[in-house]
């Protein structure tokens, strides 16, 4: 089997098809990941919006204070248990990428058990980047209060235009940059705002791919959210039970291989960039497998 690292070259359609080769090179051992992390994080994505609209229109109708209580407690288990799984089926997915690149074979026990090595630095950089995210928000939705409040009409809306696509410009960038710094919280001794300038130098040279990728893979999940909001979770709209429940299994697939390819290409283009700047592969998360070995007396290395 072929193991070569990416081609620094590589493109959009480049990548996905990398990302297509490695999946079904591993499919057992990816298919494993999938079972006992994703598809957990497809639940809870989904399953989000059903819960929310069926507290919101068929609990505590005469009780608005039980109703807000029980939002808040179902936004932070599903927050908890969103981010847990996020982080383990990162950690999963990118170290099998980095065993596939560096042609070291791998089995489901070992992938899972890296994520208590790893997490601590997954979550600082994940926390991170939401900070930084909140604070950019925030500035952007003051300074266009400020100026949006003095005008009216025409002008009004010409303004919101004109902040809100810096804006998102921005958002896109920052993102890109968190995507290849969660990839570096993994295979690189970095985390946090190391990391986050580990991947705006990786990225540079290759941001435009990495920008389509990321666009194109949000606008598949955005579509899917919007799909099981007005198909499924909508009672107004015109399907019947049986067409909800058809729709719901296939916006349930789809998102999962959504979260699969999302996973596995911004690994694949973590390697495209470091082979962009021609840096050595071979030692990638190797800080990873020594945590698996200790010495005995004799200073002989055996397995954990």
């Amino acid at each position: 089997m072929n193991r070569e690292p990416p081609h620094k070259s590589m493109g959009f359609f480049g990548i996905f098809k990398e990302a297509c080769k490695i999946t079904f090179s591993w499919k057992k051992l990816f298919f494993q990941i999938l079972l006992a992390t994703i598809l957990p994080l497809t639940i809870l994505n989904l399953s989000d919006i059903q819960i929310s609209d069926f507290i919101e229109n068929h609990t505590y109708r005469d009780n608005k204070r039980a109703r807000y209580i029980a939002h808040i407690i179902t936004k932070i288990v599903y927050a908890i248990l969103t981010l847990l799984f996020y982080l383990l089926s990162t950690s999963s997915v990118v170290y099998t990428v980095s065993c596939f690149y560096t042609s070291k074979d791998t089995k489901f026990e070992k992938v899972i058990g890296v994520f208590p090595k790893v997490w601590g630095r997954l979550l600082v950089t994940c926390l991170l980047f939401f900070f930084i995210l909140v604070v950019f928000t925030i500035v952007y939705l003051v300074l266009l209060l400020i100026f949006v409040t003095r005008l009216h009409g025409n002008a009004r809306l010409a303004l919101i235009i004109c902040f809100s696509i810096p804006y998102l410009i921005v958002l896109i960038y920052i993102a890109v940059v968190w995507n290849i710094a969660m990839v570096v919280s993994v295979l690189e001794k970095a985390y946090g705002i190391t990391a986050l300038k580990r991947s705006k130098k990786l990225i540079y040279g290759k941001i435009w791919v990495s920008v389509a990728i990321l666009v194109a893979l949000e606008i598949i999940f955005i579509g899917i959210i919007f799909a099981v909001s007005l198909l499924v979770v909508d009672g107004k709209r015109a399907l019947s039970l049986v067409g909800k429940i058809f729709v719901g299994i296939a916006c349930y697939l789809l998102m999962v291989i959504m979260f699969h390819f999302s996973l596995v290409t911004q690994a694949v283009i973590y390697f495209v960039c470091k082979a962009y700047h021609n840096e050595d592969m071979s030692h990638v998360a190797a800080h990873l497998d020594n945590s698996y070995v200790n010495l005995d007396p004799r200073g002989t290395a055996v397995p954990v």
